[in-house]
């Protein structure tokens, strides 16, 4: 018991731990998530195949931007939860 006194002073030393933070540089979102998506343009004569294919790439240029857009979430979910 009079043994465990003598301890007790040794215990109370080891919590005056300093806690240091490091800053942790940024991780820059990759060129190709924020470029520009191209846009289609209208050819002339503007016929109605002409409508359909702007249709069909302004639905693949959409489809593009949600991917960008999806991967910049995944950077940022990322650098959340780091």
């Amino acid at each position: 018991m009079l043994s465990s006194l003598f301890l007790l002073p040794l215990l109370t030393a080891c919590g005056s731990t300093q806690t240091v933070y490091v800053p942790v540089p940024v991780v820059p979102i990759s060129a190709d998530l924020t470029a520009d998506t191209p846009i289609p343009r209208m050819a002339e004569p503007f016929t109605w195949q002409e409508s359909l294919e702007l249709n069909a790439q302004l639905y693949t240029a959409l489809g593009q931007c949600n991917l960008d857009k999806a991967g910049v979430r995944k950077v940022e979910y990322t650098r959340a939860n780091k």
